[in-house]
């Protein structure tokens, strides 16, 4: 067994794709959704040859954990290691966004969780800032509740598995592979990362007080089907912007749309 430190943003990706190339037949990422975010990217960048004789586990000491939630993989030492010694191998789907850059450069990414924009990539540019100073998830409450409050919907043009829609104002448009995002909010309580498909869930133009009774019921699920809030299943989703939108991947700011999500199914192998 090796024990790699990341030292920087992004090495979390160099290390994973090396130890795949290398023939490392699993490699565990130690940490919150961030790092396992770079693993899993730095996983499906490495030749297709090279993954099937490698893969993907987590432990969860992050301050979101999302993942992890979704899956039900402890926390805790003792019983993550039971749990481990216990499970077998599964093929998780992944999903792949193609999307500007901060340089406006074309850039991708691949993810395992949540990717938004709107009122979320707000939110991860502010957090990107200031910091987790309250913790992963009051810190995404308090700064979704301030983002509410000088909420204005932005204009978003989507084309769905092939289907272009009409331009509409959007507070919220999220796509997800598993089902929690922002440190336990369930904004696709229903999202299963082994179905093939990747959820879309659209919150359209409301008033400021509609959204504020919006963010507490997101947390147990009760947003789905309030006015407004639409969710439905799909393979390949584009969307387009008339300003530059900061997105949103795993609580991380990545750049900004245009952009492509595809999902990837059972791309991952994962020890669970």
């Amino acid at each position: 067994m090796e024990i790699v430190w990341t030292k920087k943003p992004g090495h979390g990706r160099e290390l994973a794709r090396a130890a795949v190339e290398a023939g490392v037949g699993l490699v565990v990422a130690v940490g919150g959704d961030g790092t396992l975010g770079e693993v899993v990217d730095g996983y499906l960048a490495a030749p297709e040859a090279a993954r099937r004789g490698s893969c993907l586990a987590t432990f969860p000491v992050g301050s979101g954990c999302d993942f992890a939630r979704h899956m039900g993989v402890p926390r805790e030492p003792a019983a993550w290691a039971r749990a481990f010694a216990a499970g077998g191998l599964r093929h998780i789907d992944a999903a792949r966004a193609r999307f500007r850059g901060p340089d406006g450069a074309p850039r991708s990414r691949h993810f395992l969780n949540v990717a938004a924009l709107g009122l979320p990539g707000d939110v991860a540019v502010t957090v990107a800032r200031r910091g987790k100073f309250f913790g992963g998830v009051l810190t995404y409450l308090v700064e979704g509740a301030l983002a509410v409050v000088c909420a204005k919907a932005k204009r978003m043009r989507l084309t769905v598995d092939g289907v272009e829609e009409a331009p509409a104002f959007y507070h919220l448009l999220a796509v997800a592979n598993t089902s929690t995002f922002g440190g336990g909010m369930k904004l696709a309580p229903s999202a299963d990362a082994e179905d093939g498909l990747l959820d879309l869930i659209t919150i359209a133009d409301r008033t400021r007080a509609e959204l504020l009774a919006l963010l507490p019921r997101a947390y147990s699920g009760g947003h789905i089907g309030r006015p407004g809030v639409v969710l439905r299943r799909a393979r390949r989703i584009e969307i387009h912007a008339e300003e530059a939108l900061p997105l949103n991947i795993d609580g991380d700011a990545e750049g900004a749309a245009p952009v492509l999500f595809e999902v990837l199914p059972k791309a991952v192998a994962f020890r669970l």
